[in-house]
Order: structure tokens, then sequence, then C-alpha cells
């Protein structure tokens, strides 16, 4: 696996692996830089591989919902993501590094990790072509990245974890639609 600190890049995308669960490597031109794999059937539980480490994201709540980050194997979380009212929300590290999260509706399901004066560090978004009106599953996404700052922060984990935050909530979307029509009939 590539690690970004070696291999600065700018574009990269995730791209769907397998079938069931369903796993994505996220790719540049240099090679594989992180996987993300789901460890349950409601996607609630996931592992992240990139060549700084292996680690679990995990949706916890319905009400007060959080995700955390724990390293694979550790009991203590070493960040938590938490949304806000309006599903933008705030990713906080236990060292004190923090990153907001913003969802960009435009053009179809995406978001951004923004530094302190809100700009973006790491935007995941549709490649290009994808149809927003598409009842089909994301089995891929562009990301952008600064170049200049991936060798300081953890850009392919910032990635990999905006690409979990933009597959729960398809799935959440989904799971709400199929329960409306149920419902109805």
């Amino acid at each position: 696996m590539k690690s970004l600190v070696e291999h600065p890049a700018t574009s990269l995308k995730w791209r769907k692996t397998g079938v069931s669960p369903p796993d994505f490597e996220l790719l540049g031109t240099e090679g594989v830089f992180a996987t993300l794999a789901f460890l349950d059937d409601k996607h609630t539980l996931a592992r992240v591989r990139t060549a700084e480490g292996v680690w679990t994201l995990k949706h916890l709540g319905i009400l007060t919902p959080v995700v955390t980050l724990r390293g694979l194997g550790d009991t203590t979380n070493l960040a938590t993501f938490h949304p806000h009212a309006l599903r933008h929300g705030k990713l906080q590290f236990h060292d004190g590094a923090s990153f907001d999260w913003k969802w960009l509706h435009k053009g179809g399901p995406g978001g951004a990790f923004l530094d302190s004066e809100g700009e973006s560090l790491v935007r995941l978004h549709p490649p290009a072509g994808w149809d927003p009106n598409s009842t089909a599953d994301l089995e891929q996404c562009d990301v952008d990245l600064i170049p200049a700052l991936s060798a300081h922060l953890p850009s392919a984990l910032l990635a990999a974890f905006g690409w979990y935050l933009i597959l729960f909530d398809q799935m959440k979307e989904r799971d709400a639609v199929v329960a409306e029509t149920t419902l109805r009939l």
C-alpha cells in the first residue's frame, strides 16, 4: 500500500472491489493508498487500512449518533465524529486535532473535511457523469486533496472517514425509502 506522505497526490478515486460486504480501495496513479471494508451487514462497522495503520470505524446511536475511530483491536477511541443538526459535523481527535465535515449536495452525495478557516482539505464527490437521480448504490467517488498539506495530515484516513460517512448516509436514505414504501403498501 502506498503512503500519501511518500507519494503526494491531488486526485484519487474510491472504487468498489467486492460484492458482499462491499469493499473499496482508494486509487491513484501510484497505486492503492487505502482500503475500506464493511465488517457487518448493517454497514455500521468498517475496517480502514492505509500505509500508516489499520483502524475501525463504527456508527453508534440513533437519536444522538456518533462515529468512532479506533486502532484495530484497541478499546479506546482515537477520534469521534459528532454530526450536527444539519448533518454537517466535527471529527475530533483525542490529540486535539479537529476537522469540520460539510456535506456537499450539489451534483450528488459528497462532502469535505475543512480546516479551521473553512478551506477544503479533503473533498469527496461523485464522478463526472454520475446520475444524481439514480437509485443504484454509489460505487465510486472522486477525492481531491490539497497537495501541500497531504504530508502533514492523515489525508488517506480522512478520505476513508468521509467515504464511510457518504456510504452510510446513502444506505440510511435507501432504507428510509424502503420503509416508507413498505408502510404505504
